[in-house]
């Protein structure tokens, strides 16, 4: 699922932005950005991230600014600097011109501020980790909002899912019905006018019929629908995702076995119904954690 959230904060010594985004994935991924980040910080978010995530592509950013004179470490390489000046001194004699410093000073490898976020005391690192901790239940409740979004809408093809077996259960006969009917058509067509015993007929229409039936498919469908229902209503955490894709897959199965056993024109129809909404169900079901 996709959220976002993010926070800046301003203590005596230093600031914090902190940012959590995360997009649709199939597995839990997690990348790092920013000059907070260390090898203490990077393990504990994915602390945060394994115990309440299970899928997800979720990018963290990390921007420590220390406001202290004395957390920066200013580093001046004064070798380049002595033998650029070394070079501009005979320009400076013909022209007079003075070498400009603050030029000077933006060229690459000549100054640089270095500040190590793990110099931070023991308090100021307690209010790091809150500042993180509030931010990532902000991202956590951003997500179980979309969360319920997407539950809602499932529930509603579940309903359509529904109306359309409850069409199949009215038609089931009818795939019966039509089997032995085909099955007396074929028997008359191969046969001609030869004799043949109607009793023996009408038993191999009965198996025919027999394997024609969907009714057990029905059956099966419902149970998948009615388990996806229960699951999408349960409030434990569990892995709703994985098992929700498992059982749309489960139903579309049984459609295909239905579509395969009947050629009335009504009940594909139905089935078509049904593949629409259970495909709508897939796709946001290998997202959802």
């Amino acid at each position: 699922m996709t959220g976002f959230a993010q926070g800046r904060y301003n203590f005596k010594d230093f600031s914090l932005f902190v940012s959590f985004k995360s997009y649709n994935n199939r597995y839990l991924e997690t990348s790092f950005r920013g000059s907070g980040v260390t090898a203490a910080s990077e393990s504990a978010v994915r602390g945060l991230l394994k115990q309440r995530l299970q899928r997800g592509k979720v990018e963290v950013v990390l921007e420590f600014v220390p406001q202290g004179a004395r957390q920066w470490r200013i580093q001046l390489n004064e070798p380049l600097l002595e033998a650029v000046l070394g070079r501009l001194a005979p320009l400076q004699k013909r022209t007079g011109a003075a070498a400009p410093l603050d030029a000077l000073l933006k060229m690459p490898a000549l100054l640089r501020l270095d500040y190590d976020p793990e110099s931070l005391g023991a308090r100021q690192q307690a209010a790091v980790r809150r500042a993180i901790a509030a931010v990532f239940a902000a991202f956590l409740e951003s997500r179980r909002r979309e969360g319920r979004s997407i539950r809602r809408d499932l529930l509603a093809c579940l309903g359509r899912v529904d109306g359309h077996v409850r069409g199949l259960r009215a038609r089931e006969r009818e795939c019966e019905r039509d089997a032995a009917r085909r099955y007396r058509q074929r028997i008359v067509r191969l046969l001609g006018s030869t004799p043949v015993d109607e009793r023996r007929i009408a038993q191999e229409a009965a198996i025919a019929a027999d394997k024609a039936a969907i009714a057990e498919e029905i059956q099966r469908l419902q149970t998948h629908a009615r388990r996806l229902r229960r699951l999408l209503n349960a409030r434990l955490p569990l892995a709703k995702g994985k098992e929700a894709d498992f059982l749309s897959q489960e139903m579309q199965r049984e459609t295909h076995t239905i579509a395969a056993k009947t050629e009335s024109a009504e009940i594909q129809g139905l089935i078509l119904l049904i593949r629409r909404e259970i495909e709508k169900i897939r796709q946001q079901a290998q997202n959802i954690e």
